[in-house]
């Protein structure tokens, strides 16, 4: 604004002096000198009007700078205060924003994921919680420009987690072998479940808290059943890795 301010007034000054010059020396040849004098008098007065508005303009814009070099600086005190009381420095606070910067593109990220997709990485949306209670146990976390920002981050997580809620997880008892048949494929293939058994890595997956060996589930285990849909990527790895296990053990025996 400043800028454009200053080139409108040079350009009105100019093209005053230039008319100026200009019609001097056709008026000189057309006008009585009482004419001519006039007409310079006049020409004079609104180039010394332009050069009164030029100079209250720039007063004004050296006016403006002092202020918001003040402003800046009045800024820079109170943030320089508010470190100090809570015992941080310039460099303690740039590594604080780094990490509510690391924040907010794991939510981000997890936010762009389908329900089924989110649900195979639900533990990332741990780590981000793991990550805002770590960033709460600074004292900088108490500056209100963090304060917000992390309680807006709490609400994005708190979001994923209902987000995992309304896909309508369900749940599944494990029952016995003997009169159940209980396996992961035999539960994946369940009518009531996915009625389909190669979905059986997605529940392996989705348990992977209380399942580290998909060959053995226990009788009375609540597993939780992921949405239905087709097998993530992370899925297929965990299935495809299982098979070379087991076909690595079969050779060697």
């Amino acid at each position: 604004m400043e800028n454009q301010i200053m080139n409108v007034v040079r350009r009105m000054s100019l093209v005053a002096l230039a008319a100026l010059v200009m019609v001097t020396g056709v008026l000189a040849q057309e006008m009585t000198k009482d004419e001519w004098q006039k007409q310079m008098n006049e020409w004079t007065a609104k180039r010394d009007e332009l050069r009164s508005k030029l100079n209250t303009l720039q007063a004004e814009v050296d006016q403006l700078k002092k202020t918001d070099a003040e402003k800046a600086a009045a800024i820079k005190k109170c943030n320089d205060d508010l470190l100090a009381l809570v015992g941080a420095t310039p460099e303690s606070e740039r590594a604080f924003a780094a990490m509510l910067d690391q924040i907010d593109s794991k939510v981000n990220e997890l936010s762009r994921l389908s329900n089924q997709d989110l649900w195979a990485r639900k533990g990332e949306i741990d780590d981000v919680q793991k990550m805002i209670d770590e960033a709460r146990k600074s004292k900088l976390s108490l500056i209100p420009k963090y304060y917000d920002r992390l309680k807006e981050q709490q609400n994005r997580v708190d979001a994923l987690r209902r987000s995992l809620e309304s896909a309508g997880m369900q749940s599944y008892t494990v029952g016995t072998w003997a009169r159940d048949r209980d396996c992961l494929w035999n539960i994946a293939k369940k009518p009531a479940v996915y009625d389909n058994a190669f979905m059986w890595p997605k529940i392996w997956q989705g348990n992977k808290d209380q399942i580290s060996n998909p060959d053995i589930i226990k009788p009375g285990q609540k597993l939780k059943i992921p949405p239905k849909g087709e097998l993530t990527q992370d899925e297929k790895a965990a299935a495809r890795s299982y098979w070379q296990r087991k076909q690595a053990a079969g050779s060697a025996q």
